[in-house]
């Protein structure tokens, strides 16, 4: 008896695992260079660090309350960045983790 509708989801599961982990650190990696860009003073209106806002506004808009008290322009600890840059990978393990435990392989299944 094959269980080939079993190895599929299983297969799915892993592959989707795979791209929550790679999207995760792709995320965190721009997470960093934001705070990092921040913290040095970066001019904004040079093109790069207008793309890196640009990509990395939404993923902090949510937490904008918590730079509230940060200067707008020059050397600033953005405290919305570094906040998500805490969560992303945290969110990532736990998919990781959800997802892993649904891919159990076949033969390791406990009763």
């Amino acid at each position: 008896m094959t269980f080939k509708p079993m190895q599929k989801i299983h297969q799915f599961a892993v592959n989707f695992a795979l791209i929550i982990a790679l999207a995760a650190g792709a995320i965190e990696a721009l997470l960093l260079a934001r705070l990092v860009a921040r913290l040095l003073a970066a001019r904004p209106d040079n093109p790069s660090i207008q793309l890196l806002y640009s990509l990395t506004g939404p993923l902090v808009a949510p937490l904008a309350a918590l730079n509230y008290a940060q200067p707008p322009f020059g050397a600033a600890l953005e405290l919305a960045t570094l906040t998500m840059a805490m969560l992303v990978p945290l969110g990532a393990y736990l998919a990781w983790v959800l997802l892993r435990r649904t891919a159990t392989p076949i033969g390791r299944q406990s009763s």
